[in-house]
């Protein structure tokens, strides 16, 4: 299988980027020992000056250019055919001398070489540029010669210095290839161990985008890598779970509507056929039919809005009072049916800061939710009290619970904790789906506890300014 391209991008890179730090370290280093050498020979070309031009000074002073050609030789090369020399003239003092590759260069004040260390240029012209340590030879205080001293790294030739720096120039080029070979072994682990899971999440893009919504991702690695196949399994989950979802609405909307338009068609085909009677109490069951149907679109259309947050808000402050006078309805149809409803109210409760049709919808959802779940006898409580800067609703009841796998579930469209109940007894499912919206679009929240045999208790959260 071949790499992909990114894999060779990365190596391609790292080894650039290492190779050129190599590169630009190496230059560097090269320069500044250069430039050292350069200092150390100029500096050490300047000591040497200061020990010959004296001991020539004092030579020429006494004897003029004569016999100084082998006074240097003798005493820079030292070998044993100058000894006479170095007794005719004299020695010179102990730890005198020059370095290999180092030359001795006296012009007269004619610019006409007189002495050189390794008589190429006796009786020519000097012809010496200013690279080369030079000192102006006085005697009598009158300039009378010009002593050159020429280094190896000035001049080209062979030396320890100049095979020391050409050293340094071959291991900087060895270690450039070391370095880019390392580099390249580094590059293709780190490529490989980046581009890995890229493909493997590129893949897993692909299967998600052709409809295959089961794709997950197990990516192992650096933390980074962790964190992104979490964030794609979560995002394939929602993608999976709006999907279905979808399927599930347009199913419960065909079941919701099936039903009753299979009862309206029964009815008046019975009617056309006289099987039953066209009178005002059949009317009547055709026309409750209709009002559920009505109620129905209504009820979709916003669920609609919920679910596409486009529900239009109108906040404003009202008396609680005013909030309780609209619920007393529930409270009559409560009492018909033989169960108690009561109150609990914070006495410092005066004034609510929300969306007043909103909250009362959210409100009859709930406490319908509740009366439709508790038998003759039993007791439905509403509670509204003040935590901070925001107020708790909560509607409970001491009904026959929520088994815990149905917990997750309450609040979603067309869901019914029993199924065996009907759309007269049960509702449509979207009561609580509603409720939700209108809170998380008043920035609330809602939630519910319950268990088996101990009843159900809806709350929800609404910010006060």
């Amino acid at each position: 299988m071949a790499k992909s391209g990114l894999s060779n991008k990365i190596t391609t890179s790292f080894i650039i980027v290492s190779v050129l730090a190599v590169i630009a370290t190496s230059l560097i280093m090269l320069l500044m020992t250069r430039q050292q050498f350069s200092t150390y020979i100029d500096n050490y070309n300047q000591v040497m000056l200061d020990q010959w031009a004296p001991i020539i000074s004092d030579y020429y002073s006494q004897y003029g250019s004569d016999g100084l050609q082998e006074y240097l030789q003798a005493n820079t090369i030292g070998n044993g055919k100058a000894m006479g020399q170095r007794r005719h003239h004299g020695s010179m003092p102990m730890g005198m001398g020059i370095r290999q590759g180092q030359r001795l260069i006296v012009t007269d004040a004619n610019n006409m070489v007189v002495a050189d260390t390794q008589g190429l240029l006796i009786g020519q012209p000097a012809k010496l540029d200013s690279l080369h340590s030079s000192r102006e030879l006085r005697v009598d205080n009158q300039p009378r010669a010009t002593l050159y001293i020429i280094s190896p790294l000035g001049s080209g030739l062979s030396s320890l210095e100049n095979q020391f720096v050409a050293r340094l120039t071959i291991n900087t080029a060895i270690l450039a290839i070391v370095i880019g070979i390392i580099a390249l072994i580094l590059g293709l682990a780190l490529g490989k161990r980046i581009s890995s899971p890229l493909a493997a999440l590129s893949s897993a893009i692909h299967q998600l985008a052709n409809g295959k919504l089961d794709e997950r991702l197990s990516l192992q690695g650096d933390r980074e890598f962790m964190e992104l196949g979490r964030d794609f399994n979560l995002m394939a989950q929602k993608l999976d779970d709006v999907e279905k979802n979808r399927r599930r609405l347009t199913a419960d909307i065909s079941h919701e509507l099936r039903t009753p338009l299979t009862f309206l068609r029964g009815q008046l085909e019975g009617m056309q056929t006289g099987s039953i009677p066209l009178d005002i109490e059949s009317i009547a069951l055709l026309q409750d039919e209709v009002i559920r149907l009505s109620h129905l679109v209504k009820e979709l259309d916003n669920l609609s809005l919920v679910e596409n947050r486009a529900v239009s808000l109108n906040f404003s402050r009202f008396p609680l009072s005013e909030l309780l006078e609209h619920l007393i309805p529930v409270n009559l149809a409560m009492q018909d049916k033989g169960i108690s409803y009561s109150i609990d109210l914070d006495s410092t409760i005066k004034e609510i800061y929300a969306d007043h049709d909103r909250l009362l919808q959210i409100l009859l959802n709930l406490l319908s939710n509740a009366m439709q779940h508790v038998e003759q006898g039993g007791q439905v409580t509403l509670s509204i009290q003040r935590y901070r800067n925001h107020l708790q609703f909560a509607v409970a009841d001491n009904g026959p619970g929520i088994p815990p796998e149905n917990l997750p579930h309450v609040f979603e469209r067309f869901y019914r904790i029993d199924d065996s109940r009907n759309r007269r007894e049960g509702g449509m499912g979207l009561g609580l789906a509603i409720a939700r919206g209108y809170v998380e679009a008043q920035h609330g929240k809602i939630w519910v506890e319950s268990s088996p045999g101990c009843g159900t208790v809806f709350y929800f959260t609404l910010p006060q300014e």
